[in-house]
């Protein structure tokens, strides 16, 4: 029995597919990190309500705000994911919306650093045809104690994921 030509990557048990998460500290590290955001923005807009509002009020009402947008993109970092597979790439957010390319339209993917700085994050960079350069989230390898460890095999991996679709896309002469 074959499977119907018109069936889906995901759902195809043929091709290879990998997903990569944040290690299990940096999960925990967002877990805490967004409580504390969060409760701390709570805390700052219910006081804010209690008094009469004066520019200082509304500033630290502002903060307030600032840092429960910060709690949330804290959780959405929990459960974001980048997979892999041999025909794209793709990385999701929190409610499923994400974005996916295939190997096909990249054109370089690399290691590199997220500024001009030595002390900055290490970061896998995909080069679109059409988008130009992405920084792929969840795949950063920070330094000092927030580094992932698993970062160069994650990085390994998307690139040798690359390469593989490249060569077999490649027509042979």
């Amino acid at each position: 029995m074959t499977l119907p030509q018109m069936c889906p990557a995901w759902q195809d048990p043929l091709v290879k597919h990998v997903t990569y998460r944040l290690h299990p500290a940096q999960i925990r590290r967002q877990w805490i990190f967004s409580a504390l955001f969060l409760a701390g923005g709570a805390y700052l807009l219910y006081r804010g309500s209690l008094v009469a509002m004066s520019a200082r009020t509304a500033a630290a009402m502002a903060f307030g705000a600032l840092l429960i947008i910060g709690g949330v993109l804290q959780v959405r970092g929990v459960f974001s994911s980048v997979s892999v597979d041999e025909r794209e790439i793709r990385w999701t957010g929190v409610l499923g919306s994400g974005t996916r390319f295939a190997w096909a339209d990249i054109t370089n993917v690399e290691v590199g650093k997220n500024r001009d700085r030595p002390d900055s994050a290490d970061v896998v960079r995909l080069t679109h045809r059409e988008h130009g350069d992405v920084t792929l989230p969840l795949v950063i390898g920070m330094p000092g104690a927030w580094r992932d460890p698993d970062f160069e095999t994650k990085a390994a991996g998307i690139i040798a994921a690359w390469r593989a679709a490249r060569t077999t896309s490649e027509p042979t002469a």
